[in-house]
């Protein structure tokens, strides 16, 4: 298909940003002794469609712009692909890194097996992981695309397939297997799994792959199936509510252990995530989206990447401000914090966008 711009995919961009900026705000919220277990539920439980779905719509530019019928040079791509990504990922790991080790008044993070460790495993703050996944993401694309080429004769099989075994991997992965070793190398390949294990996220992956591969196809189906979509949606929200109070109540779990628990790889996140990706693709792209969304989740779209970057910034200085002036996070408080973490950082993407930066700059601070 032609590589039109496809707003409710940049809509989708806007609306996920949202949602990691809420699972970093709400482990704020989890520091209250007595969290309102409400917004909680909000920040930390339906939010959690929003990492997963980072990995989709990567997938999905990745083959809009590569279609594995059409011609790929690895090379060229990688090259493309690791200016976008590996450039930015160690310009804001140092910096990360650096604002770290002053305000703990320790540099022994940039001792070399330290420095190499954080930079292998996406340590340097706590959202940048996420950038470690999608670069062997984009240096595995051969298998990716030979495997999609075999999946697309008989989609509703291989991806339905696909997805109990995710499903297994992901429930041993999160909740059964365990190891201990005396080497500390091996020990950290275990603990920091989710870090860089692609295969906890393939299942969306190849999903965001074969959505970009039969966008109208897809959304021709969906718009066919409004009631399938919405129904799926309000089951899965349901099952991911469910599960984060009943495992309070029966198991007794409080609310940190039960974020823990109810997560984005779960069985029930998992479907979760999969219904709201239908569901925002049936809203966003078979419906009229109103002009005052559209500029708003397009505005959030196009600086998704750099607000993504920044965000735990505002947020480090914003409770650092409520620690230091003996502010009690409250319910209005955590809300009052998102909306200035959202804000600061969304601002400060805009302005680096329409700043005439040198070429090096703007590739370090947003990848292009």
């Amino acid at each position: 298909m032609s590589k039109r711009f496809i707003h409710s995919i940049n809509y989708m961009r806007g609306i996920c940003m949202l949602g990691v900026i809420a699972i970093h705000v709400g482990s704020v919220a989890l520091l209250n002794p007595t969290p309102n277990l409400e917004l909680v539920a909000v920040l930390e439980i339906l939010s959690r469609f929003s990492v997963p779905t980072f990995f989709f719509l990567s997938a999905f530019g990745m083959f809009m712009s590569q279609p594995v019928e059409g011609p790929f040079v690895y090379k060229d791509y990688l090259k493309r692909r690791l200016r976008t990504v590996l450039v930015p990922y160690v310009a804001w790991s140092l910096f990360y890194m650096t604002y770290s080790s002053i305000l703990s008044h320790n540099a022994s993070i940039f001792q070399p097996l330290a420095f190499i460790r954080t930079l292998w495993y996406g340590l340097a703050m706590y959202h940048i992981y996420f950038l470690v996944i999608l670069l062997w993401f984009y240096f595995l694309m051969p298998l990716w695309r030979v495997m999609l080429r075999g999946m697309n004769h008989h989609p509703w099989f291989w991806f339905t397939l696909l997805f109990a075994g995710n499903v297994v991997f992901n429930f041993y992965s999160s909740y059964v297997w365990d190891f201990h070793s005396a080497n500390p190398f091996l020990q950290d390949a275990f603990t920091y799994r989710l870090n860089y294990v692609v295969l906890h996220y393939l299942f969306i992956f190849l999903f965001g792959a074969f959505t970009a591969e039969h966008f109208q196809a897809t959304c021709n189906w969906l718009s066919r199936h409004g009631l399938l979509v919405n129904s799926f949606q309000a089951l899965t929200t349901a099952g991911m509510l469910m599960a984060y109070y009943g495992i309070m109540a029966t198991l007794h779990y409080d609310a940190l252990s039960a974020v823990f628990t109810i997560h984005q790889l779960s069985p029930i996140g998992m479907a979760y995530t999969l219904s709201t990706i239908l569901y925002l693709l049936y809203w966003l792209e078979c419906h009229r989206v109103p002009p005052f969304l559209h500029r708003f989740f397009s505005l959030l779209g196009d600086y998704s990447y750099p607000i993504y970057l920044v965000h735990p910034l505002f947020l480090s200085f914003l409770t650092w401000s409520a620690a230091h002036f003996h502010i009690y996070l409250r319910s209005l408080y955590i809300i009052a914090i998102y909306l200035a973490v959202t804000c600061l950082a969304t601002a400060f993407s805009a302005i680096i966008t329409w700043l005439p930066l040198p070429k090096w700059l703007s590739i370090c601070l947003k990848g292009k």
